[in-house]
């Protein structure tokens, strides 16, 4: 039995430590309880809080968590930063073992924790307090309610999993002064198939990584395309959107392109847009397959030396030439 409760509480241990991508809904709700921005009159329909604020500004505003449920809730409420997800993107919020060190420490509550009963809402006042030094540009937090009371998971092997949930609400302050969006694009790799069979069409796996390098946020457009000689189109993959790039996000994609030419050089392009930015970039490679191309010329030169050889023979030349005969010996 004190096994048993020591593995609960230390899986509950590490399930807290995932990243609130997982169990948290933001700007929405689970199917217990939502947290979303409110106002003197109820929830107005704003997706997430979104201000553009001066350094040294404060702005007051409400959020609203309702309790769907049919018992009564004890939430912990907290605010925390917010990134984006590394590899295809995302809004996550830091883990609760992570310190907030940008906006989510702009965010005053007047309480910490709040009971929410069944079917009802209940509406906090918060306060946002951009410091004067504050860098302008986008910054990003979140408002967290969670279930102060761990649910229990399904049991495996005789152990038992403790979840538990935090649902959450965007926070996005622009900080007036000089924006600067950019985008960079730091790599694009491509793997390349070579199979024996020259008639076969080619196969590639093309990965690209891009930054946000400015201090906005930007939801980019990425178009992966394929060229060939004198920029002859190849392929045009269908585009990606990436919602939320924050300032510092990092995405990184990869895409799996078939019915490549042969024995041509194709260049991978990719294109950046978004309304503020816009970049490209492009690398070669070579879809050759190379065992073929050595196989096939190995056979050339064989076949150029057996024609070599047959063609002397027929002109004789390669019988074998009578020998002088030997000198007579001397005698005195």
């Amino acid at each position: 039995m004190k096994r048993r409760i020591l593995l609960l509480c230390t899986l509950a241990a590490l399930l807290l430590a995932v990243p609130a991508s997982v169990p948290t809904a933001f700007g929405a709700s689970n199917d217990r309880w939502a947290v979303e921005p409110s106002g003197p009159n109820g929830p107005g329909g704003r997706p997430y809080f979104v201000y553009t604020l001066n350094p040294g500004e404060i702005f007051q505003d409400t959020v609203g968590v309702t309790n769907s449920s049919d018992r009564p809730i004890t939430f912990a409420l907290y605010s925390t930063d917010a990134y984006t997800v590394p590899g295809e993107g995302g809004f996550a919020a830091l883990r609760d073992d992570e310190t907030p060190i940008d906006a989510g420490t702009w965010i005053r509550l007047p309480v910490d924790q709040i009971t929410v009963e069944p079917g009802t809402r209940a509406d906090i006042p918060i306060q946002i307090e951009v410091p004067i030094d504050a860098e302008p540009g986008d910054h990003a937090a979140v408002i967290l309610a969670a279930d102060t009371e761990l649910q229990l998971g399904q049991e495996s092997e005789g152990l038992s999993l403790a979840v538990r949930q935090r649902v959450g609400a965007r926070v996005y302050v622009r900080v007036s002064g000089p924006l600067d969006p950019a985008i960079r694009i730091d790599s694009i790799d491509v793997e390349h198939s070579t199979p024996l069979n020259p008639l076969s069409s080619g196969e590639a796996t093309i990965s690209y990584q891009i930054s946000n390098v400015g201090n906005i946020r930007l939801s980019p457009t990425l178009q992966l395309k394929v060229t060939g000689i004198l920029g002859r189109t190849v392929k045009v993959l269908p585009p990606n959107t990436i919602d939320d790039v924050l300032p510092g996000g990092i995405i990184r994609i990869t895409e799996s392109v078939t019915g490549l030419p042969r024995f041509e050089p194709l260049a991978a392009s990719l294109q950046v847009v978004s309304p503020e930015f816009a970049t490209d970039s492009s690398t070669t490679f070579y879809p050759v397959p190379w065992i073929t191309v050595i196989l096939l010329l190995l056979a050339i030169v064989l076949f150029y030396l057996w024609i070599r050889v047959r063609r002397a023979r027929e002109r004789g030349e390669l019988e074998t030439p009578e020998l002088p005969p030997a000198p007579k010996e001397l005698t005195a």
